[in-house]
């Protein structure tokens, strides 16, 4: 027993101290997670708050522009419940302290990437209905409710509805944040760049493989006389060899990157739209045939071997980057022309 050393407990004191330093450890918690949480939740229900951060100035001024300025950021960007809360005020903390940390992430079909620039369907929802078939704008015939079934997002077709896809374009990178003002911004929110694009439909009936005759969207059409005769689908070829360029004037809105129509050949012209070339990758109906092999040499001299071209290369390429939408069977995998 002599052996054991006496163990002193702290004094009334000292416990209160210790009682003191735990209140204020807690206080300043609490002060963190407010200032962490709170402050940016007060401030982000408007949408001048996003503007703050300096990178955001282009996607404030489209937005201001645009026919959604009477909703808010967080009306669109924000989904509800505490998780989604949480997160998208950390994203907004994330881009105070650094705010180069912009999210460039573009929609895609059937959805989008996830981060700021993300909105979901139930975004749209809470204020349109999916039951819509018509366009008010155009003679436009959309069944929205058709597509929503087939996984087709909304942001899919209508991603430039608030900021003109301004990101997608490149316009975020070709121009600073401080040279954006109000009239570059209702430059960037012009019709063309704000109202789903004609290529997206026609790009996405082609992978799905989905019918895009005109007829299908659009409820009246306007076509020149040309391509009403009976024969137009079977010699409208040899007509784009004649001159192609006012093909242009009304297909220009699937060309998959600029073009210039003085350089650019027929052929090529085939490969840079989107409507000519998910067309020509279907198989014909002569190429059906059996004997097909045989009777292909006398086709090219009836109709002219440039015909062969708007599908088939005449050499491999061996760069996929510049192969294009073409046929993986060329001509000289059989014959040696030069």
């Amino acid at each position: 027993m002599d052996n054991l050393k006496t163990v002193k407990r702290p004094g009334p004191h000292k416990v209160g101290k210790y009682a003191i330093a735990a209140v204020i450890s807690a206080g300043v918690f609490v002060l963190f997670m407010m200032l962490w949480y709170y402050v940016p939740a007060a401030g982000s229900n408007e949408s001048a708050y996003c503007a703050r951060c300096h990178a955001m100035t282009p996607e404030y001024l489209t937005w201001q522009q645009s026919s959604h300025a009477q909703f808010q950021c967080k009306d669109c960007h924000r989904e509800s419940g505490m998780q989604n809360f949480l997160s998208y005020q950390g994203r907004i903390i994330g881009n105070i302290f650094y705010p180069a940390a912009r999210d460039t992430g573009k929609n895609e079909d059937a959805g989008s990437k996830s981060g700021m620039a993300a909105v979901s369907d139930s975004a749209c929802l809470g204020c349109h209905s999916e039951n819509r078939s018509y366009s008010p704008s155009s003679d436009t015939v959309v069944p929205h409710e058709k597509h929503r079934k087939a996984g087709v997002g909304c942001a899919a077709c209508h991603a430039g509805v608030a900021h003109g896809r301004i990101v997608e374009r490149g316009m975020t990178d070709k121009v600073s944040p401080d040279e954006w003002n109000q009239a570059l911004a209702k430059e960037q929110m012009d019709f063309k760049y704000t109202t789903p694009r004609m290529a997206v439909c026609l790009d996405c009936h082609g992978k799905r493989q989905v019918t895009e005759k005109c007829s299908v969207c659009h409820s009246r059409q306007i076509v020149p006389a040309s391509h009403k005769s009976e024969g137009f689908e079977r010699d409208h070829g040899q007509m784009a060899q004649d001159d192609f360029k006012p093909c242009n004037l009304c297909h220009s809105y699937s060309l998959t990157k600029p073009v210039d129509l003085l350089e650019l050949s027929v052929r090529e012209y085939i490969k840079t739209n989107s409507f000519c070339f998910n067309c020509h990758l279907q198989k014909p109906s002569t190429h059906k045939d059996e004997d097909f092999g045989k009777i292909h040499a006398e086709l090219t001299k009836t109709r002219g071997i440039e015909n062969c071209f708007g599908c088939h290369d005449l050499n491999e390429n061996k760069n996929p980057q510049d192969r294009g939408p073409v046929n993986k069977v060329y001509c000289n995998s059989c014959h040696w022309f030069e």
